[in-house]
């Protein structure tokens, strides 16, 4: 049997098209853009950012920081220390928390909920076009803020945005994303902050 030049040409374009279909009707994704954060404890700045910029409304980590610290040198060129003011943890909800960051920097409201959403919650907020920041809490103590920003659909899997460096866009399975662990340690969906 003789094959045309053709034939592998054919083939590799069929492989090639089968791992670049579209996402199915059944998914969805919002887009919200990855930020990495910029300091150690930055997380819920660069969240902030990303959440903001998503948007239309364009705001600096650092200028986030210096709102948030009431400090004037977040912008600087110069580094700071992980325990100076300016590179502090902060809180979902409250009025320097990710949802008064928001409604205070750009008008945008959001709603607080002290503990994890269900999937169809969690898709139905995605599905009006609300991404969702989560809390990670940390089994060890502390904690780590990341971006819900789709769902796939299969019914389990969610696409989140993490803004710890070297992290970025992810994809992980419900479950794990409510209780799971990995390269940053075992973590627990504490607290939910839908985004409008």
């Amino acid at each position: 049997m003789t094959l045309s030049p053709a034939a592998p040409l054919t083939a590799g374009t069929l492989v090639l098209s089968l791992f670049c279909l579209p996402a199915s009707a059944g998914s969805q994704r919002l887009g919200v853009p990855l930020v990495q954060q910029q300091h150690s404890e930055w997380c819920w700045s660069a969240d902030a950012s990303a959440l903001l910029a998503f948007r239309d409304v364009s705001y600096a980590q650092c200028r986030i920081a210096n709102w948030v610290d009431s400090v004037d040198y977040a912008c600087g060129p110069y580094p700071f220390y992980w325990n100076d003011r300016a590179n502090e943890p902060n809180y979902l909800a409250g009025t320097t928390g990710i949802s008064g960051i928001l409604w205070s920097l750009g008008r945008r409201d959001s709603r607080y909920y002290s503990g994890p959403l269900s999937f169809a919650a969690t898709r139905a907020a995605i599905g009006s076009g609300a991404p969702i920041t989560v809390l990670w809490s940390w089994r060890s103590g502390g904690g780590h803020f990341i971006v819900v920003e789709g769902y796939g659909d299969d019914g389990t899997m969610l696409y989140f945005m993490n803004p710890w460096p070297g992290e970025g866009a992810g994809y992980g399975n419900y479950r794990w994303v409510r209780y799971g662990t990995g390269d940053m340690g075992t973590h627990v969906w504490s607290e939910s902050l839908i985004v409008y």
